[in-house]
């Protein structure tokens, strides 16, 4: 017999027999797998030898009441998810309260009602059914998606060394003596910046894959973040020679962290801005001390992030469409990376909209 065809069993505890008696019989005659005990301390056994798929747990009972069973069950890992009815004869409102606060999901008042017990032993063992469903639904999500996560691994990993080759190749080709024309050399040139964008992309899907996983060691030292903002900014001045950007910032901001890391985070937020903005408007990097924290943020001019996607630009994979027709192709990691970055060191980040236009994506450290 499966599973799904095995009669689901109730564990039901009550110190008086007759009450045992009447509600084994009941449930026994509607299909039910029904074992009877008499004490809190046999329950308890009971469960531990066996759990049941639902427990009718009388709250009177000498030695051991049921809310003291029912708080017990629920701090064992083997029964904390077995739902638990209780039957009382009290209907007060504190009783009631006080069932529900131990963990009970429901109860049945005395005398019984038989059509009452039925319907509310049927509508939890429903309930277990689907909840158990859920569950085995969600690790198996779970199981294929780690799967994929080791698949992509796999592959962009064994894409490292092949890129590297490339990328050589394409170096040796653009020295001097090589004899390329005009429109040669730029399309030499594209195919690098090409190859360049797609060892980021492999460094980001690796990276982001260590920093989910806890794997990415974290070396802090003491960082000069302005100093670092005016590396980046010249760092990435020949992605658009054009554009002005900006650095403004109020006394010393220093703080204690990974500066590789925020490095990368600052460089992709500003190429974020250069990338997703009309060609030469201005960007903004703003640094600052705010209380025990340090608070830098890059604004934009462009058209900015809509409300509702604010979180997911931040997720794996996750991307805005249409923020800008021109802008380089994304596999939306280079965010997802800075978020893992950020929170690794006990920061926080996100995006605002700009004032008055546009986009500040702004992220805060522990000083």
């Amino acid at each position: 017999m499966t599973n799904s065809e095995r009669p689901s069993s109730v564990l039901v505890v009550d110190d008086t027999v007759d009450n045992l008696r009447l509600l084994s019989d009941l449930l026994g005659k509607h299909g039910y797998e029904v074992r009877a005990v008499t004490s809190g301390r046999q329950a308890l056994q009971a469960v531990e030898h066996d759990p049941p798929d639902l427990i009718l747990l009388d709250i009177t009972m000498p030695d051991m009441d049921g809310f003291e069973v029912c708080r017990r069950l629920k701090a064992t890992a083997r029964s904390a998810e077995v739902p638990v009815i209780f039957l009382t004869a009290q209907t007060g409102t504190a009783d009631m309260v006080r069932a529900f606060d131990t963990g009970g999901v429901d109860y049945v008042t005395k005398p019984f009602q038989f059509e009452e017990v039925l319907a509310r032993v049927r509508t939890h063992l429903a309930l277990r059914r689907a909840q158990i469903a859920l569950a085995g639904s969600y690790n198996r999500l779970r199981r294929l998606e780690r799967l994929r996560d080791d698949l992509v691994h796999m592959v962009v990993h064994d894409m490292r060394s092949p890129l590297l080759a490339l990328e050589i190749n394409l170096a040796l080709l653009k020295r001097p003596a090589a004899t390329l024309s005009d429109t040669g050399r730029r399309d030499l040139d594209d195919a690098a910046q090409s190859v360049q964008t797609l060892s980021r992309m492999v460094d980001d899907l690796l990276d982001v894959s260590r920093l989910e996983d806890g794997r990415m060691p974290i070396a802090r030292a003491e960082c000069d973040l302005i100093r670092m903002a005016h590396d980046v900014r010249d760092a990435l001045g020949n992605l658009d020679p054009a554009r002005h950007i900006d650095i403004e910032s109020a006394g010393i901001v220093r703080a204690i962290c990974d500066g590789g890391l925020v490095r990368r985070v600052m460089e992709n937020l500003v190429s974020n801005g250069i990338r997703h903005t009309p060609a030469g408007s201005a960007l903004q990097i703003s640094l600052a001390n705010v209380d025990d924290r340090v608070r830098v943020e890059v604004r934009d001019r462009g058209r900015g992030v809509p409300p509702d996607a604010r979180e997911r630009i931040f997720e794996k994979f996750g991307t805005v469409e249409g923020r800008l027709e021109r802008a380089a192709h994304s596999i939306g990691l280079g965010l997802a990376f800075c978020k893992l970055a950020i929170e690794a060191q006990g920061g926080t980040i996100g995006v605002d909209a700009g004032a008055p236009a546009g986009s500040t994506f702004w992220f805060e450290l522990p000083v």
